[in-house]
């Protein structure tokens, strides 16, 4: 019980500050909230785009989420979603196979664009001792800023706006409901995320990753590489947010545009954070923001209330879980527990 109120808690009282905002504008808390469920899973074509819009939270916060277990604070998974999605775009546009071979290709093409990226704070942080929240961030506007240059230039495919040229009918992800925007990317994010937890806990690297989260000093001791596993870190979380991105690229936009990503990838760090860096949690944390995410307009357009009320319960979620760790850290620096921080955060 004590472990399902912890989940939990976040989630409810940023739903009852966010009721409390809703009532200061003299509106009804109830109304808004039913009119978000129902554009959520108020009918097939509702639930399919929801769990569409689910599908990058779990990629991309599948991937923080190995990050932070690592003790690495990956903020840059927007630019490696953005990266991945751009070279995926690239390569379904420019190359040609049959269908499962381009579908392959244009998928690994976008983690790598992830990895490569992400993989650029990983060796600063490994080989320099530079800070991954500051080089990460940098890199997110780098990435969001070149991109825009490149679809404006050099990539421009489109006489009407920046963009890509649309990628083969080859690459496309089929659907899984004809009709609809929900295509096999779902449920390979699905089995990703439960590869990733099956990793993380029964193999060795998963292990080396979870102690050099814990502490550095007592993986030098144990004889693990550090340096390796951030950099190991770091390339899989940039891989798993450009899976994010390229599958954003050929299931639903079927080319790279500059507004491909409203900012998923900082919204998935919440998606992380709720999940308690675990990625089987990801996948119901990542539901929750896919609902909030497809629910937002609906709940604008049937109850006058404006979707950025949506934004403001994501960042209460973050402070709520964050003060959940401050609290954690402080109990540790008195003496109050015996798991280090890191360990609190992802239990």
């Amino acid at each position: 019980m004590r472990w399902l109120v912890s989940r939990t808690a976040p989630v409810v009282l940023a739903l009852v500050v966010g009721a409390v905002v809703v009532a200061t504008t003299h509106a009804n808390p109830l109304d808004a909230y039913a009119a978000l469920v129902q554009g959520a899973f108020g009918s097939l074509e509702a639930v399919s785009e929801t769990l569409a819009q689910t599908t990058v939270f779990i990629f991309a916060g599948a991937g923080l989420a190995i990050a932070f277990r690592a003790g690495l604070f990956n903020i840059g998974a927007e630019g490696q979603l953005v990266a991945g999605a751009l070279c995926a775009a690239v390569a379904g546009a420019q190359l040609h196979f049959p269908a499962p071979i381009e579908v392959v290709v244009c998928v690994l093409a976008g983690a790598g664009g992830g990895a490569i990226w992400a993989s650029i704070a990983g060796i600063l942080r490994a080989r320099y001792g530079a800070s991954e929240v500051i080089t990460t961030i940098m890199l997110n506007y780098i990435a969001a800023l070149g991109a825009n240059f490149l679809v404006a230039g050099p990539l421009r495919g489109s006489a009407f706006a920046p963009e890509t040229a649309a990628i083969d009918p080859a690459a496309m992800l089929p659907p899984l409901v004809p009709g609809t925007r929900l295509t096999i990317a779902f449920p390979f994010a699905i089995v990703s995320a439960i590869a990733l937890w099956w990793w993380l806990g029964r193999s060795v690297a998963g292990f080396e990753l979870r102690t050099v989260g814990s502490s550095e000093r007592v993986a030098r001791y144990a004889g693990i590489s550090v340096p390796r596993a951030i950099m190991r870190a770091m390339a899989l979380s940039g891989a798993l947010a450009g899976l994010g991105g390229a599958c954003e690229v050929l299931a639903l936009f079927h080319r790279f545009n500059a507004q491909l990503s409203p900012g998923y990838g900082f919204t998935s760090i919440a998606v992380a954070l709720l999940a308690r860096s675990n990625p089987l949690g990801v996948i119901a944390s990542g539901l929750f923001f896919g609902v909030l995410q497809n629910g937002a307009l609906s709940m604008q357009a049937q109850a006058g209330i404006s979707k950025d009320l949506i934004a403001i319960i994501e960042g209460l979620i973050i402070l709520f879980v964050s003060a959940r760790w401050i609290g954690a850290r402080l109990s540790v620096r008195h003496g109050g527990q015996d798991a280090p921080a890191t360990e609190q955060l992802a239990s």
